[in-house]
């Protein structure tokens, strides 16, 4: 028997929220358990002893701020990565020959180790630009080819259509172009989001800007403050979490776009 995805959502005990909060029970369990094992507050604090530290660095007056400088080159690195993908990758599904001619570019971006485009960031760039730099090249190739299948996914008879009866271009990509790729530009943007935090904070962690989350765990690694790393390391994923519940109910702002647009 065949059951849809509505019929198995619907099992009594199986709501959304509860499945959440069991999985975050079940990571808390796991983490304590290896906690236990571990023996050593140095080697791996238990969720306790690290909520007692996230809560004192929190009180800390470095805190925010950090906090904030690293959100501000994450969000400056996911628009520019937005932007470029969007913009290029628009471009290069309507254009065999821009596609090909960029294919070297973005498979070399997509190919060469992170550590790589750290190492020559903090040659090229100030510390505090170098996390933005290396967490563009990370998110860049996913947005790009994400909306390149897009435009390549939409009917083309419908374009030729729209050209027959002579549609102005601003209208056909309003109207036709962007609804067929926004779905794939999301699930691209959500998939680069989360890639941009972790090239952020191991950018920072290199670099070492002279206010950031990356340096903060830096230095408590320096003085083997495990308890500290782990705060400032569920600090870094508060921050991914909610940046990408904001990019979801963002999403609720274009309803006629989700839906696949609106007549012309």
């Amino acid at each position: 028997m065949i059951f849809t995805n509505k019929e198995k959502d619907s099992t009594p005990g199986s709501s959304p929220q509860g499945m959440v909060l069991l999985g975050i029970l079940l990571l808390v369990a796991v983490w304590k358990i290896g906690a236990l094992f571990a023996g050593s507050e140095v080697i791996l604090p238990g969720p306790v002893k690290t909520i007692k530290t996230l809560v004192s660095v929190a009180a800390s007056p470095g805190f925010l701020p950090a906090l904030w400088a690293t959100t501000l080159r994450g969000l400056g690195a996911f628009f520019v990565s937005a932007l470029a993908g969007l913009t290029l990758g628009i471009a290069s599904g309507l254009s065999g020959n821009l596609r090909k001619l960029l294919k070297p570019l973005i498979v070399t971006i997509r190919s060469t180790p992170v550590m790589s485009f750290i190492l020559l960031a903090l040659i090229w760039f100030p510390s505090g630009f170098v996390p933005v730099f290396v967490a563009v090249l990370m998110a860049f190739p996913i947005m790009y080819e994400n909306v390149v299948a897009g435009i390549r996914s939409v009917d083309p008879r419908l374009i030729e259509m729209a050209e027959v009866y002579r549609v102005p271009k601003q209208r056909i990509l309003f109207k036709i172009l962007i609804p067929g790729l926004f779905a794939f530009f999301m699930a691209g943007a959500r998939t680069g989001l989360g890639i941009i935090w972790k090239a952020v904070i191991a950018a920072e962690i290199l670099s070492r800007p002279s206010i950031a989350v990356g340096s903060s765990m830096y230095e408590a690694k320096i003085y083997i403050e495990t308890a500290e790393v782990v705060a400032w390391t569920v600090a870094a994923v508060l921050i991914s979490a909610c940046s990408e519940f904001l990019l979801q109910r963002s999403a609720l702002l274009f309803p006629g776009v989700r839906r696949g647009g609106i007549s012309l």
